[in-house]
């Protein structure tokens, strides 16, 4: 499909504006639909929520030293689902905006979303909250509030056994602003390539502005409530994140590339540099600098650097995977294992912790009790098994069946 403006389909022939016909340099993955990669992203993402969930209720962040230290950060999980959201939610906008695409269809597109999230979410908090010993009783109001997914807009909402779920809330409300967020960059039809992608980068921007705003105001004043802390405002620049890795990879496949996607591209390429990046990144939030290991307090200053650093780790280690589709990295994190694991990732997040909290209980080990990797074998087995069963039997037939329509 082509148009008179310049814009096509990303990995065909493009008409320059001279009327000459040049070939986009890199062609679609699937079709422009599927990134082999971020099977293994998530499951990387999955492992580590999980892990760093064990060391914590074990004790082992508050006396493993080092190790402890490390294993603390692996909450990192969580920027890497949300920069993958932002860059596969977000890029049919970008296509619809640069290539001349049709717009989303909305109602599809909140049917495929909710048949996703919403079938393996309800069992999972329906079986936590009837059969876990240690919140019992659970009242009608937290039944509400975890049934519709809203316990992150309450103080102290979230409640043992579904505490990770604060990152899925956000993740809906992501959901529900896109299609605002996406009609804004997109605006009436543009007449250039150039139009569309500096609309693009402005809209951007101002997601970051206001993530920058909100997180400063939280932090160094009391005008926010606690639960704030936890809102979609607060990640709105790691979601952008992703969202440019879309703008830049459907901008890398028209000709004339700007600087900034030609730069991307360089680094992408470079596999291992954009690695090394994100690990010093990491290596850095692992420090004292990015505030406490466990529950103490941690002063704004830490809160954000710690923020930022995942931001910056976050997006160089997804940049080769979705911009270097054949290189090394990419290829690592497409093999079967990864990509298995990466199919069953959202039980893995969504079970582990009222698994692990089972497991403890029949092992009677207290909070903090040690018993690391005792634990931290069975309720992953356990999870994995889990994940599995469900995976088969709750998460592949809603999506099928959403996937009808």
């Amino acid at each position: 499909m082509t148009e008179t403006s310049g814009r096509t389909v990303a990995g065909g022939v493009v008409p320059a504006r001279d009327g000459e016909r040049v070939e986009s340099a890199r062609p679609e993955v699937s079709a422009g639909t599927h990134f082999p990669a971020l099977d293994g992203y998530r499951a990387i993402a999955a492992l580590m929520v999980v892990m760093t969930h064990v060391a914590f209720q074990t004790g082992l962040v508050g006396s493993g030293g080092t190790w402890g230290h490390v294993l603390a950060r692996f909450d990192f999980g969580v920027p890497l689902f949300f920069l993958m959201s932002g860059f596969l939610l977000y890029r049919p906008w970008v296509r619809a905006a640069l290539e001349g695409r049709p717009r989303p269809n909305i109602r599809r597109y909140a049917l495929r979303r909710t048949a996703r999230i919403m079938p393996l979410y309800l069992v999972v908090v329906v079986i936590t909250l009837r059969f876990l010993d240690e919140i019992q009783p659970v009242s009608w109001q937290q039944w509400v509030q975890n049934l519709l997914a809203v316990q992150v807009y309450v103080d102290d909402g979230l409640i043992e056994g579904l505490t990770q779920t604060w990152s899925l809330c956000t993740e809906i409300a992501f959901y529900a602003a896109l299609p605002v967020i996406g009609a804004l960059a997109l605006g009436r039809r543009t007449r250039s390539v150039e139009e569309a992608w500096r609309r693009q980068l402005v809209v951007l921007a101002c997601l970051v502005t206001v993530a920058l705003l909100w997180n400063v105001t939280r932090t160094v004043t009391d005008i926010l409530p606690k639960a704030a802390g936890n809102w979609l405002p607060g990640y709105l620049d790691w979601f952008a994140a992703g969202m440019c890795l879309a703008l830049v990879d459907v901008r890398s496949r028209l000709p004339g590339r700007p600087r900034l996607v030609r730069l991307a591209l360089a680094t992408a390429q470079d596999g291992m540099t954009s690695v090394v990046v994100a690990v010093g990144f990491f290596a850095l939030a692992t420090t004292p600098l990015a505030g406490a290991y466990d529950l103490r307090y941690t002063g704004p200053w830490e809160t954000l650097a710690k923020h930022l650093l995942y931001l910056g780790a976050a997006t160089f280690f997804l940049l080769p995977g979705v911009l270097a589709p054949s290189g090394g990295v990419a290829t690592s994190l497409a093999r079967p294992t990864p990509h298995r694991l990466g199919l069953i990732s959202y039980g893995i997040f969504l079970w582990h912790l009222v698994i692990l909290r089972f497991v403890m209980t029949s092992l009677g080990i207290p909070f903090f009790g040690g018993g690391t990797l005792q634990v931290g074998v069975l309720a992953l087995a356990w999870t994995l098994a889990v994940s599995t069963v469900t995976y088969r039997w709750i998460e592949r037939p809603a999506q099928a069946w959403a996937h009808r329509f």
